[in-house]
């Protein structure tokens, strides 16, 4: 299908400068050792993520789903017979918000990203993601179906990898909204762990 067919231009992976303006930082930070020791400690801290993808008709369309991280690199798992999966197979730009709970407004952090997702084939990769999800969510092992089939693992599901291209950091503790903006390349994936 082409960008005539979907009316939807594609993007590259690339962050243009109306992106870097949307910022509330004075530029785009380097991935150093704090952010990417906040990114980890982020997502290491929760089970769900808000998910956005893009409709066939253009509108955006979010849903929570589970996930789990491997470094900084997010994984999730969804029924192939879902929006979410046929957004994707129509185009795979997702963005993507996580926040940890918190009591005090002053002490909130969170991220917000937007990337690709990619459909994960590597077994070695789901036996990781399949350890790990059941080390978040021990409870998933022996939830069933209606009809009595376990809920996990399912194997009508496809797994995927979010490869970030940009990335904020909210963390309120270095002063109300504040916002660090990260550009990923792969340099900056999974393998910092």
């Amino acid at each position: 299908m082409t960008e005539q067919d979907t009316g939807i231009p594609r993007v590259q992976n690339k962050v243009d400068g109306s992106m870097q303006k949307r910022t509330f930082s004075n530029s785009i930070d380097e991935m150093n050792d704090e952010l990417y020791e906040k990114i980890i400690e982020i997502v290491s801290s929760c089970k769900d993520m808000a998910i956005s993808t893009v409709r066939e008709d253009g509108w955006p369309q979010v849903n929570t789903v589970s996930f789990v991280n491997m470094g900084p690199d997010i994984y999730f798992e969804t029924s192939r017979y879902t929006s979410k999966a046929k957004n994707i197979a129509h185009d795979p730009r997702v963005s993507i918000a996580i926040w940890p709970f918190y009591e005090d407004l002053l002490n909130g952090c969170g991220i917000s990203l937007a990337g690709y997702a990619e459909e994960v084939n590597d077994e070695t990769v789901a036996r990781e993601f399949h350890r790990r999800l059941l080390e978040k969510m021990p409870e998933l092992a022996k939830i069933t179906y209606d009809g009595g089939d376990k809920v996990f693992p399912d194997p009508n599901t496809n797994l995927y990898h979010i490869r970030t291209t940009v990335m904020s950091i909210l963390d309120f503790s270095k002063g109300f909204g504040h916002t660090d903006l990260v550009l990923f390349d792969d340099n900056d994936s999974a393998n910092r762990e």
